[in-house]
């Protein structure tokens, strides 16, 4: 289940990055609306992955830690990744977060570009 909610939030990554494209060629601005929805539909999915594999591994959430997901994950989801893996084992899920973040770039920069030829 935690894989598909990844491939989600991608693809709603790469849709994001398709109606920038499209938008800019145009030289339009992005709605308001679908910069919320947008947002609130990214917060949704990384605050369900987490839920999901804190729960998978037993881990306490605290309140703090779930506001900062949702909040600013950029931040939290690596002192998530830290703090939910016992010593030795801390190492691998940074590399799987920096693979997901580079596909998450190469994805979104091939989005904006098809985006832009559609515009």
């Amino acid at each position: 289940m935690k894989t598909k909610i990844l491939i989600a939030l991608l693809a709603q990554f790469a849709l994001d990055s398709v109606v920038g494209g499209f938008l800019d060629a145009r030289h339009l601005s992005e709605p308001v609306w679908w910069s919320v929805t947008s947002a609130l539909i990214i917060g949704a999915l990384i605050y369900y992955w987490y839920r999901l594999d804190s729960t998978e591994k037993a881990f306490n959430r605290t309140y703090m830690l779930t506001v900062g997901i949702v909040a600013i994950a950029p931040l939290a989801v690596p002192l998530y990744l830290y703090r939910s893996n016992e010593r030795g084992y801390r190492l691998r899920p940074f590399g799987r977060m920096l693979a997901y973040v580079c596909v998450v770039m190469v994805i979104s920069e091939v989005a904006d570009r098809v985006g832009r030829v559609i515009g």
